[in-house]
């Protein structure tokens, strides 16, 4: 594959991420064209970065979109094959865009391909992939805890995968569209794991890319001043998407064990951290409140007050 501008189109999504977008896009090599979409609507970056990267397109959309709603929007707006979707706390080391790319001449039933993600250079297998396990194409338990993950080497070549987080990852626009785009009922939370379990079932392949990597520096493409407001919206939509994922793609009778179960732990310790300890009882909290409210069917409309 010739690899120019037509090929791909880079796609981060932004929150007041401070200098982390800043060094983000730095290391993004100026032959693709970018779109960031930034959630936290400051109109001083954008001209900032408009003028800086000129291969850059910053959108503020008029509400914070979430992120497969910012995706999906982005998506609408590509006009090249291929989107590689990352985040502001991620460093693209040299060739990743370029050697997944490549790659795509040798996997032509790949949906996506994904660089080897490190952990603050360390590679941390549950941080990178997830797996799914499939029977009878129905969704029996949504993820494997893998023990001594830490001791782990990265894969020794390419290697196939059920699933990988939206980190950092290279799409094929025309099998995006064959499944109907990103689920945007979701804010936050489970947005990688549904989209790639939906690709596995239109029977595409997902695969990392050995000589392709990146740098992740988890929970850190805020600025740290917002940290508890953030860590309160993080708790929420995650509980919030796991019923939903579990609803959509195991059943209501596992969904509502699982969110009851969450909903009655995380109350009575939200409570007792309250009462008692009078600390750490905001994570409790905001997940008995998410996972109610996804039990209820409403919608995940909790934002951070920033």
């Amino acid at each position: 594959m010739a690899i120019t501008e037509k090929n791909c189109t880079v796609v981060i999504t932004t929150f007041f991420s401070d200098e982390k977008l800043n060094f983000c896009l730095s290391n993004i090599p100026e032959a693709f064209p970018i779109i960031v979409i930034d959630n936290g609507c400051d109109h001083d970056k954008k001209n900032f970065y408009e003028k800086k990267y000129k291969n850059l397109r910053y959108i503020i959309p008029k509400e914070n979109l979430g992120v497969p709603r910012s995706y999906s929007y982005a998506f609408s707006l590509v006009k090249t094959r291929y989107m590689f979707n990352t985040q502001p706390d991620v460093t693209v080391k040299k060739n990743c865009i370029e050697n997944l790319l490549n790659s795509y001449d040798h996997y032509p039933n790949a949906a996506i391909l994904s660089p080897i993600i490190f952990h603050e250079g360390k590679y941390l297998v549950d941080g990178d992939y997830k797996t799914l396990k499939l029977k009878n194409k129905k969704l029996i338990n949504p993820y494997i805890n893998l023990d001594n993950s830490l001791n782990w080497n990265p894969p020794a070549g390419d290697l196939s995968v059920d699933a990988v987080t939206g980190t950092a990852m290279l799409i094929d626009t025309y099998k995006l569209k064959d499944i109907k785009d990103w689920d945007t009922k979701i804010f936050n939370y489970y947005e990688d794991m549904d989209l790639c379990l939906r690709l596995r079932l239109h029977g595409y392949e997902i695969i990392k890319i050995k000589n392709a990597e990146v740098d992740h520096q988890a929970f850190s493409s805020h600025d740290l001043k917002f940290e508890d407001q953030l860590n309160f919206s993080r708790n929420w939509h995650y509980s919030w998407s796991s019923f939903y994922f579990f609803k959509k793609h195991i059943g209501k009778i596992y969904a509502y064990r699982f969110g009851l179960k969450l909903f009655f732990i995380s109350f009575f310790k939200f409570i007792f951290y309250f009462c008692i300890l009078k600390k750490k009882y905001k994570t409790h909290l905001a997940k008995s409140w998410g996972v109610l409210y996804s039990m209820l069917n409403f919608n995940p409309s909790f934002r951070p007050k920033i």
